[in-house]
């Protein structure tokens, strides 16, 4: 594929404010089989066809040390840089872009609105989904139309991820899911994005941890939060307000009355209400692999992959060679319009 069609990547791996930490410390520097989850993540990027550069921002320090340990392990064309964490995961965000367009630190993200960057598309991900492969970054970037839209949430079926729940005396992942009427899904922690066309960037952290609300009151509470901040989220409360309440009545044992309440939140408009909420034209894009969704939130699903490990990059790489025999370079550049 020809190089300018390539994308830069950043990863977040800070631990400020509403990070999550598992067995107190940092996520990125968690060992799954004895490697870093930073640098699992790393390999994947630097593997991936369409991904040049990759910038990582976290405890500098730190990440630059286990980076260099592991230095022989992430040879391939692209750079790897690393900044320091800013207080949040959306000051993260915009310092690690700002990096990724080749410009000084000291550059703010908002004085670039309208500039020659304002097109200018970056690849974001955590650092806590160790199970990811090039592959699946590589069908998610083909699969995204930046061409047509300003912003790229990458989604899993439930049909994909059920191979990764607990089975039998096999430990395993239970997630837990969006309920539109077409599919139980996942968001599964890739994004593409044109951040200078995204109107209302700070919302995004918002959906970032609502995504983990699963008491209705909570809920409740959040939405009431939102609607006093933007009366933008009006206009997309139907589409939240079903798919959270079908939710709650999943887990509380009422399947039947979820299903009926999730035929009130069909796919189409999740993209469209996320869309309203912060200013861009937005799309949701399938991924069939599954390590993408996988992210480490709690010691139990750490445990559950040093254990499955083999089992589930094999049961990927199968996977792939299923979905993906062969596909050329040209055919890719053709779908990947950036």
């Amino acid at each position: 594929m020809d190089g300018q069609k390539k994308v830069n990547a950043v990863v977040l791996a800070g631990d400020r404010r509403a990070s999550i930490q598992v067995k107190n410390d940092n996520k990125a520097f968690l060992l799954l089989k004895n490697t870093p989850l930073l640098i699992h993540i790393l390999r994947a990027f630097k593997q991936a066809r369409f991904v040049h550069d990759i910038t990582v921002i976290g405890p500098a320090e730190r990440i630059r040390e286990i980076i260099g340990q592991y230095a022989d392990t992430l040879e391939g064309p692209g750079k790897i840089r690393v900044i320091e964490q800013r207080q949040n995961m959306i000051e993260n965000f915009k310092a690690a872009y700002v990096d990724s367009l080749g410009l000084p630190q000291s550059t703010a993200f908002e004085t670039l609105s309208g500039s020659e960057h304002a097109d200018t598309p970056v690849l974001a991900s955590p650092c806590d989904i160790p199970l990811l492969t090039s592959w699946e970054i590589d069908e998610f970037l083909m699969q995204s139309n930046m061409h047509d839209y300003d912003y790229s949430i990458g989604i899993t079926s439930e049909k994909v991820l059920r191979y990764y729940h607990p089975s039998g005396n096999k430990p395993g992942i239970r997630m837990i899911y969006f309920h539109v009427r077409e599919d139980l899904m996942r968001q599964n922690n890739l994004h593409l994005a044109r951040p200078l066309k995204l109107k209302h960037l700070d919302y995004i952290e918002k959906m970032y941890e609502w995504r983990y609300q699963t008491h209705l009151l909570n809920v409740l509470r959040m939405m009431s939060a939102l609607l006093l901040f933007s009366w933008r989220f009006l206009a997309a409360i139907k589409v939240f307000t079903f798919l959270q309440i079908s939710l709650y009545y999943d887990r509380h044992g009422h399947p039947r009355l979820a299903d009926r309440l999730r035929m009130h939140a069909p796919l189409h408009a999740l993209p469209e209400g996320i869309g309203r909420i912060i200013g861009a034209r937005t799309q949701v894009v399938y991924t069939h692999l599954g390590g993408a969704a996988l992210d480490v939130d709690h010691d139990e699903n750490l445990e559950a992959m040093e254990a499955m490990y083999d089992d589930w990059m094999e049961h990927q790489s199968a996977l792939r060679q299923k979905r993906f025999p062969r596909v050329g370079k040209s055919e890719a550049a053709a779908i990947l319009r950036v």
